[in-house]
């Protein structure tokens, strides 16, 4: 009997670990499926909000997304429009594009960069403001130039895009509110 026993348990704990590891991969599309259903969203602040429209250049676009008023109360960013050049590949060596950020068709921003191929190499984006939408900005990288810019003012290589963060004035960024609460 204590020999039955024995095996009895080592099946037991044997059949525990298999289950433990396979579990997981069974159950990963039902947790994925129940998380969406709760209609939880990643924070525009992380994501760069939603595209608003898309501006057609020769071989490459550029995705220009709805302006991010941070809303969280400790929150450090400030107002934002996110923009993405891509394909990588067909961009050339230097990037010199006019972009309308909100959609008048007058443009807004000049982002003036150079495109290297090396994807690990470090980028560095020149923004020129052409109005009165979106803040200046020198040399913007991947870490933002102060910690007011912080998340708000990048420029970095994600997988097959450019993504630049450019900080709106405080007007536009009244504007925008306004017209949102609006709606």
């Amino acid at each position: 009997m204590p020999r039955l026993t024995a095996t009895f348990g080592y099946f037991g704990a044997a059949l525990t670990v298999a289950v433990m590891l396979v579990m997981p991969f069974l159950l990963f599309n039902l947790f994925t499926h129940a998380v969406a259903a709760t209609g939880v969203r990643v924070d525009a602040v992380y994501g760069g909000g939603d595209s608003a429209r898309v501006e057609l250049r020769s071989g490459y676009r550029i995705v220009v997304n709805r302006p991010v008023l941070p809303t969280a109360p400790f929150s450090r960013a400030v107002p934002f429009v996110q923009l993405a050049w891509t394909p990588v590949g067909a961009l050339p060596a230097h990037v010199s594009d006019e972009v309308d950020v909100d959609g008048d068709g007058r443009a807004d921003v000049r982002a003036d960069f150079d495109v290297p191929r090396d994807p690990t190499a470090p980028l560095h984006v020149d923004v020129t403001a052409l109005g009165d939408k979106v803040r200046s900005l020198q040399r913007v990288s991947r870490q933002g130039r102060s910690v007011l810019q912080g998340i708000s003012a990048l420029a970095v290589r994600v997988n097959d895009r450019v993504v630049l963060r450019v900080p709106l004035t405080k007007e536009e960024a009244g504007r925008e509110r306004a017209a949102r609460a609006g709606r």
